[in-house]
Order: structure tokens, then sequence, then C-alpha cells
């Protein structure tokens, strides 16, 4: 199985704070990965420098089987959500995707993908008008529409209700199946639990442990949380 995105030694440092250090991990082609850690850990310092918007002190990072500080051309077939989707307010859905796949050089059917986001009935309304749930979908049609190869996802449940957070997770569980790679980030164990293949928990810098969700489950059942809180307690004040 082909490996869509490595992680090997990457440290990121502001002043003397060292925020991610040595940190290490790979995700496979298909496979949705949660990346799971306390407010504060790292988790979106990290996603940023996946893609390109922060760079390393020290490490590398490979997407696509190349390294990203040679190989700016693989953000054409990445896809991200990081933190709160900034749109054109005015715009709708549809007149945004529209300026999106524009702006990329690309097609693509904006009905088609409205819908796979449960966004087809909002018509003309302007997102200034949207919910956060809506803003939250919106902004993973403007993700997705190029049906790109690695989806990087921060806290990508966040505001939406729990008949929505279904749907979501059916959403990306079927992209996966599709063999697009998926890394999201979450503080709730929960939201990972019913989404994730394999978890990564990062604290102080580094991913402390991995494990398959199905495998944990099978093992600790009902205490799964449990385990996966225990393991987090005791690592969440170590020192890099």
């Amino acid at each position: 199985m082909n490996t869509v995105v490595e992680v090997k030694g990457v440290c990121k440092r502001y002043g003397n704070n060292e925020v991610i250090g040595h940190c290490d991990f790979q995700i496979p082609e298909g496979e949705i990965y949660g990346l799971l850690g306390i407010n504060g850990a790292g988790k979106t310092t990290l996603m940023k420098m996946i893609l390109g918007l922060q760079r390393a002190d020290e490490g590398k990072i490979s997407v696509l089987g190349r390294e990203i500080d040679k190989n700016r051309e693989y953000l054409a077939q990445v896809g991200c959500v990081i933190e709160t989707p900034v749109f054109y307010e005015h715009l709708d859905a549809s007149g945004l995707l529209a300026m999106h796949l524009a702006y990329m050089g690309r097609s693509a059917d904006i009905s088609a993908v409205l819908r796979l986001v449960g966004l087809e009935d909002v018509g003309k309304k302007p997102i200034s008008h949207y919910s956060l749930g809506m803003r939250q979908r919106l902004g993973l049609a403007r993700a997705v529409i190029h049906r790109p190869r690695l989806l990087v996802l921060d806290e990508p449940l966040n505001g939406l209700d729990p008949i929505a957070i279904t749907e979501m997770r059916e959403l990306l569980r079927k992209l996966s199946a599709e063999g697009m790679s998926i890394l999201l980030s979450s503080h709730i164990i929960g939201e990972l639990r019913y989404t994730a293949d394999r978890i990564g928990i990062l604290s102080a810098g580094c991913i402390r442990q991995e494990f398959s969700v199905e495998e944990t489950v099978a093992k600790y059942g009902e205490s799964f949380e449990e385990f996966v809180v225990g393991y987090m307690r005791r690592n969440a004040y170590e020192t890099v």
C-alpha cells in the first residue's frame, strides 16, 4: 500500500518553545488517521507544516512520495479545512465553489458536491446567513470538490448537531473507501473512535502512541475511552 504522508523527525520551535519535537508517523493510501491530543498539543501546527503553511525547523515531510520543500505541486492533490473556514460572505454556495474551481483551473459537478455534503437545498442563500454547521459542510465541499488524494481536516465535527455528525462520519468513510487518505484532528476521543481507522496520540510534541481503533476497541470494549484517557493523562505534561 502506498504511503501518502510521511513525517520523519520533524521539529518546530517558536523561540525557545519546542511545539513539535522529533515527530514521526505515516498515513497509507485510503486510511483515516486521527490525530488526538489535548488543546495546545500542536495538532494544528503539525497539519500546517504538512500543508506547507509553516516550515519545519528540522526533519522531513513527504506527501505523495516527494519532499514538500522540493515540490509544491502536491498541493493540487490536497484538500483541507484548517481552523474556521473563511468565505466571501455575499456569495452563495454554488458561486463560491465556482470561483474556487476557476482559481484552481479545474471543473466539477457543483450540484453533486453540494448534495454530497448535505447542502443541496440552500439555493441562493448568502453564506453570511449560514449556521456554523452549514459553514463546516461548505468548507468540506470546497476541500473535496477537486477530488484530492489527501484531505486534511482540523476539528471537522465542531459545531455540528448529532445528525450532522453521523452524516459527516459516513461521508468521510465513503471518501476513504474510494481511496482518499484523510488526516483529521480532534481532542474528543469519541469523534475519532467512530471515524478513524488508526489514532496517533500527540503529546509533548510527538506521537507517543499509535493504535488501530478496531483492534483496541475489540480489546478494551466499553473501556476504550478510559484506556485512551489514561494514556493521555500520563503523557500530557511530559516535556519534549
